[in-house]
């Protein structure tokens, strides 16, 4: 009766633990080569069970993963490659425009513009990067967040006119003092700005205000364009999703604004309706609002929950 008992234990032991440890081996294995379409069988629901669910949890959010790494790659080139194409159609133009400053002109206009474009794309794709690998550097000192603004919607005033594009400028507050990058604010704002024109056709309206909340400062930028799907909404902020692949884009820029945004303290939310259009919320706090967010990570026993950012 013992000899039988602990062939009976033995056998449910092989069965119940032994042979799906060793399924779960091969499949891990094969998800490490790069099969993210491979999948466990929920046998049971116990600890096994539960294992081979988050198995499958995991190799689908990987799966998902490379699948927007892959359309990154794809849409980087894709971005790199039109306007070079653009500045080098336009230089052999204006080589062979003779003294045609028309024709000259409006070439300098469309290479500057390219340009403007290319270093934008460069500057997200090292920021990203840097950000990454933890090699981001940031220069955190008192700066006018409303001089940074300024000079984003400056850079963009020409652009939305060309495009036929009303855009607005309002400001309900004389100063703001923030604690920040001043390049990486700019860069925040440029990047939305630049968004808001991307995603609107001709005939619309962007509207960009800067206003004060308790001890935040908000800036918003509201555009009649496209809108995003209430699906697509929650995931663009993360790294390498595009809502909209008929648009240029290499769909890390509001991940990186955001990464940014938090850096300072701060929030960037967005709000939009298929359709209507799109508004993108940033909240920066006061100087004095983030010296004392920063003491409070110093001093977390003393400062309350602590914050990571």
């Amino acid at each position: 009766a013992i000899i039988f008992f602990m062939l009976l234990s033995g056998s449910y032991f092989i069965s119940s633990i032994v042979i799906p440890v060793g399924e779960i081996g091969k499949t891990a294995r094969k998800i490490a080569h790069g099969n993210f379409n491979t999948r466990l069988e929920k046998k049971n629901d116990d600890e096994i069970g539960n294992l081979c669910e988050a198995i499958n949890y995991m190799a689908e959010e990987l799966g998902n993963t490379e699948k927007m790494k892959n359309e990154f790659i794809s849409s980087v080139s894709h971005e790199l490659r039109t306007p070079l194409t653009a500045i080098k159609g336009w230089s052999e133009t204006i080589l062979d425009a003779g003294d045609d400053q028309e024709t000259i002109q409006k070439g300098m206009r469309v290479i500057i513009s390219e340009t403007d474009r290319l270093s934008l794309m460069v500057e997200e794709l090292l920021d990203f990067s840097r950000m990454q690998s933890g090699r981001l550097k940031l220069i955190i000192e008192k700066i006018d967040l409303l001089a940074e603004l300024e000079e984003a919607v400056l850079m963009y005033t020409e652009k939305a006119r060309r495009e036929q594009l009303d855009l607005q400028y309002e400001e309900q507050i004389e100063a703001a003092v923030v604690m920040a990058d001043k390049n990486r604010l700019r860069q925040v704002f440029i990047n939305i700005i630049d968004n808001a024109i991307k995603y609107s056709d001709a005939g619309g309206q962007i509207r960009i205000l800067a206003a004060s909340e308790g001890d935040f400062y908000v800036v918003s930028v509201s555009d009649t364009g496209c809108g995003i799907s209430p699906e697509d909404l929650p995931k663009i902020k993360q790294k390498f999703y595009k809502a909209n692949l008929t648009r240029r884009g290499s769909g890390i820029g509001l991940a990186v604004a955001d990464e940014l945004v938090t850096a300072f303290g701060g929030t960037l939310n967005v709000q939009s309706t298929l359709g209507q259009g799109t508004t993108v919320i940033i909240r920066i706090p006061t100087a004095r609002r983030y010296e004392i967010w920063q003491q409070s990570l110093q001093t977390p026993e003393k400062g309350g929950e602590e914050q990571n950012h």
